[in-house]
């Protein structure tokens, strides 16, 4: 079992354990699209209902003045103890502001049955409850503080009924409660009114509830999904719950824009350690942290041969190959970075030039090609690319071949390092069949992406198949400076064509081309003793490769004088 690697990364922030709300605000986010559309469904059902189910609520008003009549006395101030008393009548307002008394007396056995009764003489079909004529009957003061006023009203869906309750009521209603109290008299004031409608059918709020449900449902299964789906969210989590050494971690890059820096913009293309005008300094400083522990190895174990995989696609994985090429090259490695995705080639793509199926590995198996036309120096990257040269469905069955054997065993006399992007091992087998050609597999693991399940599960197969796995690169981390790397989605179905430029008369020359004094120069590239160089114009003293310079050697060889330098610049 592999030792597990307990070093913190420096571009790294511990994130607290428990609920990742972080998490969760993502997932919110990479799902908006459906809290949005069961929203509005959810909403135009509310809707729907709302107007479906609306019945119009009609009410009719009359204002009635109570008046309180009183006998009073008049004295007699003539002095006589003898004088009669007098009484004249005196009217009024009546003093209490009390409803509730009426109210009572209004809904009153005796009051509604009365109600009923004249209803069904003016309407014989009439059928009016006892309980609907009670419930639609109402009085109320008219105004806080102004004595003696009330406002009676009928409320009903029957637009007729409210206009003959209210005129019952008026009929019946003053007689009532002058036998209750024979000092009020009641008057109209405001004679009934048209009935009017009282209700909306409330389309507008039941939309909007609607939607907020709908957007609820969505959030709750979100939340659902994140408590109960184990991915690897932090470096932490990483080391923790894979049974792999970690070897760096590659941040995200994003950058602020608009108003309050409110929205993100990602860099557009492909983004390389070369492009300083699309990566972050950390972005750099990961990739230098990898190469380094990457020479750690070759230099522990022996290895140069990597292949590049992941769990699915869209982990990041062919941004990580190529920048491990471009870091090595930084410090004068001679690197070939290979291509072995033959279905969803990448590679190209990314560095920027267009693809050719002249050239290529398809090419070198079918004879159309050889090694030496197929790999392509990158000038501006310096990095030499083997492409794939085209596209196969039958990939697993092109790369088990006995030439791509001889093309990595080739690969390996020359070059410092060699790269392979390879396709995700837990979609196709492709990875493990290439796999066992190289040393050893860098894991390439997007945060918050593949389950930890299916990783472990997936380096489990890889370990059974007797295949190391030297390390795995954590991708789009969070808790940076910056945001997103790598936000396209989906794996890249195709590359570009490859772009080539002939020149005559300089192969890896001394002086004329990648070789000693010119270029990649002595001792420090793909110079005199190191690389690619010393001689002019053709590979090896005599007749081949070596003469003890380690590439392409010194001298011309037979009839080797090139008319391509194979030399490329990034299109």
């Amino acid at each position: 079992m592999q030792e597990l690697d307990t070093n913190k990364n420096i571009y790294y922030n511990e994130e607290a354990s428990g609920f990742d709300m972080g998490r969760f605000a993502r997932n919110l986010l990479n799902k908006i699209w459906a809290l949005l559309l069961v929203g509005a469904i959810f909403a135009v059902g509310g809707l729907a209902i709302a107007k479906a189910t609306y019945v119009e609520v009609y009410s009719s008003t009359m204002t009635l003045g109570f008046m309180e009549t009183n006998m009073v006395i008049v004295k007699d101030y003539s002095g006589r103890k003898d004088a009669p008393v007098e009484y004249e009548e005196e009217t009024t307002f009546y003093a209490d502001t009390d409803a509730k008394r009426y109210q009572f007396l209004l809904k009153s056995d005796e009051m509604v049955s009365k109600i009923q009764t004249k209803l069904k003489e003016k309407n014989p079909k009439s059928k009016y409850t006892k309980s609907e004529i009670e419930n639609s009957l109402n009085i109320e003061t008219v105004e806080e503080g102004i004595n003696g006023f009330f406002e009676v009203s009928v409320t009903s869906t029957d637009k007729a009924y409210c206009e003959r309750a209210l005129d019952v009521v008026l009929e019946e209603f003053p007689g009532f409660v002058g036998d209750f109290d024979s000092t009020i008299s009641i008057k109209v004031i405001k004679n009934p009114s048209a009935p009017v409608v009282t209700n909306t059918d409330g389309s507008m709020m039941n939309a909007i509830y609607g939607f907020l449900i709908g957007a609820a449902i969505v959030a709750f299964v979100i939340l659902i999904i994140t408590l109960t789906t184990n991915t690897v969210t932090s470096l932490e989590n990483l080391r923790r719950e894979v049974n792999v050494k970690v070897l760096g971690s590659v941040p995200l890059l994003e950058k602020q824009v608009g108003l309050f820096g409110r929205k993100t913009k990602t860099p557009q293309g492909s983004l390389l350690i070369t492009d300083s005008s699309k990566v972050s300094f950390a972005f750099v400083e990961s990739f230098k942290s990898i190469r380094t522990k990457i020479e750690n190895i070759k230099s522990e174990k022996g290895y140069k041969a990597f292949v590049v995989t992941s769990t699915y696609e869209d982990e990041g994985k062919t941004t990580v190959a190529v920048n491990i090429a471009c870091s090595l090259a930084q410090k004068g490695k001679s690197v070939l970075l290979i291509d072995s995705d033959l279905r969803k080639p990448a590679v190209l793509h990314a560095v920027g030039v267009k693809s050719d199926t002249n050239y290529g590995l398809i090419p070198i198996i079918k004879g159309t090609s050889t090694y030496v036309d197929s790999i392509k120096f990158i000038k501006s990257l310096g990095i030499f690319v083997l492409p794939t040269g085209g596209i196969s469905l039958k990939s697993t069955e092109v790369l088990d071949t006995e030439k791509v054997r001889n093309v990595i065993e080739q690969a390996r006399r020359e070059f410092d390092y060699i790269i392979i992007d390879s396709p995700p091992s837990n979609v196709v087998t492709d990875s493990i069949v290439i796999a066992p050609l190289a040393d050893g597999i860098i894991y390439s693991i997007r945060r918050d992406y593949a389950k930890v399940a299916d990783i472990n599960r997936t380096l489990e197969e890889i370990r059974s198949a007797d295949i190391e796995v030297v390390g795995a690169i954590f991708t789009m981390s969070g808790n940076e400076e910056n945001s997103r790397y790598y936000k396209r989605k989906g794996y890249l179905r195709y590359g570009g064509y490859y772009g080539r430029r002939r020149r005559k008369h300089s192969g890896y020359g001394y002086g004329n081309g990648y070789g000693y004094g010119s270029g990649y120069g002595y001792g420090n590239g793909y110079g005199y003793g190191n690389g690619y160089g010393y001689g002019y114009g053709g590979y090896g003293y005599g007749s081949g490769y070596g003469y003890g310079y380690g590439g392409y050697g010194y001298g011309p060889g037979p009839g080797s004088r090139h008319d391509e330098d194979k030399q490329i610049d990034k299109k």
